[in-house]
């Protein structure tokens, strides 16, 4: 018999394992997917930026440069960049921000434009922050570095000092205020040797012999300065009056330094007496306004942060804590030492909340305005610069936490030998011309 031939015969679970195979099951006439082969998942943002850091070089003081970087969107979904930011140094500037705010498809960009502006010489620091929607790294930081170069090049050998009592070494060297014979020492006030800008004593490496040490013929003078002086005050020796005797006695280029601000403080009787903004700006402008025009080309102005004379009253009772020889309170009484900062009383954490209030305004305003002078530093020829730092990366003597040490066991309140040390390091690690 010829041979014929037959269809396979299937079982029920034969023909569903045959179906679960090909990648399909048929249940009640609807189809179901299985599980695609090969892998896949779901699609993620992701971003990368080039480069990763900014780095100026050297940037004229006065002149600017400018650097970009590119935003990628390097996933496989939609990138959203929610925000870009800078912090730092506000020498760095964000110009051109095509990204803040917008949507990358996968494999787009967009760029990202930074200035460097330098206002005064010297090292400055920066940061842009790119946060956005991506799944490695939320949040991308680009370093950003840049070194202010002076375009003053002429040898400086002068130095000339404004300032206060601090500036004078007032009581410096003071060690107690209760013994019989204290006030021999108390009594003496100025004690310019001892001085932070250019003390002759041996125990004080003062801003002169920093100079010295670089250019042996450097020498300073501080003959400007007096106890008591004020920013502001025509009658309490102000900076306008100080500049004009540092430029009558100036003929050939100079570092001035300018230590002035504390006694705006001390010398108010209640906080509605401390000086407005405006005022203080008045002040600051007229003495810049007269150096810058009248000191030789190629000189140099340092502009001293206010110290932080809201920290004193804790740090003199400190100090009288553990040294049986020194009462500050009873000094401070007695002698009437800075009575806005120094009192006790009810209202004194209304006090000191409003004189921290002040200081800092000040010191955020010298910071503007040696900016805006020292852009003209190439019109005037004087460069202008402060210490301190708006951001408070750098140590300066407006940010300063003064220790029991720092401060004289006289008065309680005016650096001691070491306080003077110590205002003479922070100023010079901030002083770019060196």
């Amino acid at each position: 018999m010829a041979a014929t031939s037959r269809r396979p015969v299937f079982s029920r679970f034969q023909r569903i394992a045959v179906v679960l195979l090909v990648g399909g099951l048929t249940m009640g006439g609807l189809a179901v997917a299985g599980k695609p082969s090969g892998g896949g998942g779901k699609a993620k943002p992701a971003i990368s930026v080039s480069p990763t850091s900014l780095a100026f070089g050297e940037v004229n003081v006065g002149a600017t440069a400018a650097l970009s970087l590119a935003v990628t969107s390097s996933g496989t979904a939609n990138l959203t960049i929610s925000s870009v930011s800078r912090t730092g140094s506000a020498a760095f500037a964000i110009t051109n921000d095509g990204c803040a705010g917008k949507t990358l498809a996968p494999g787009a960009s967009c760029p990202v434009g930074v200035t460097f502006s330098p206002s005064a010489s010297g090292s400055f620091t920066g940061n842009i922050a790119i946060v956005s929607s991506a799944s490695n790294a939320p949040t991308v930081n680009v370093a950003l570095s840049g070194t202010g170069k002076s375009t003053i090049t002429v040898a400086v050998r002068l130095g000339k000092g404004g300032g206060d009592s601090i500036m004078r070494g007032y009581n410096a060297d003071c060690t107690s205020n209760t013994g019989l014979f204290s006030f021999l020492c108390y009594g003496g006030g100025d004690k310019p040797q001892y001085s932070f800008f250019d003390g002759s004593s041996s125990t004080v490496l003062s801003i002169e012999d920093r100079y010295i040490q670089l250019e042996p013929l450097f020498a300073a003078d501080q003959n400007a300065a007096a106890s008591g002086s004020e920013m502001t005050d025509p009658a309490k020796n102000n900076f306008l009056a100080q500049a004009t005797a540092i430029v009558g006695s100036t003929t050939q280029p100079a570092r001035v330094f300018i230590e002035l601000g504390g006694n705006d403080i001390c010398n108010r009787g209640t906080v509605d007496q401390l000086y407005d903004d405006a005022k203080w700006e008045t002040a600051v402008r007229a003495g810049l306004d007269k150096l810058v025009a009248g000191l030789p080309d190629g000189s140099t102005v340092l502009m001293v942060s206010v110290p932080r004379v809201q920290d004193l009253r804790a740090v003199g009772i400190q100090k009288q804590q553990t040294a049986s020889s020194v009462n500050c309170e009873n000094f401070w009484a007695s002698y009437d030492v800075c009575r806005i900062a120094t009192a006790g009383g009810t209202d004194l954490a209304t006090r000191l909340s409003a004189i921290d209030a002040r200081q800092k305004a000040y010191n955020a305003k010298l910071a503007t305005l040696t900016a805006e002078y020292s852009l003209r530093a190439t019109s005037t020829g004087v460069e202008v610069v402060t210490d301190y730092d708006p951001t408070g990366s750098a140590t300066s003597v407006g940010t300063y936490s003064f220790q029991p040490g720092d401060i004289n066991g006289g008065d309680c309140f005016h650096p001691s030998i070491q306080g003077q040390n110590r205002l003479s390091e922070v100023i010079w690690n901030r002083n770019p011309h060196k």
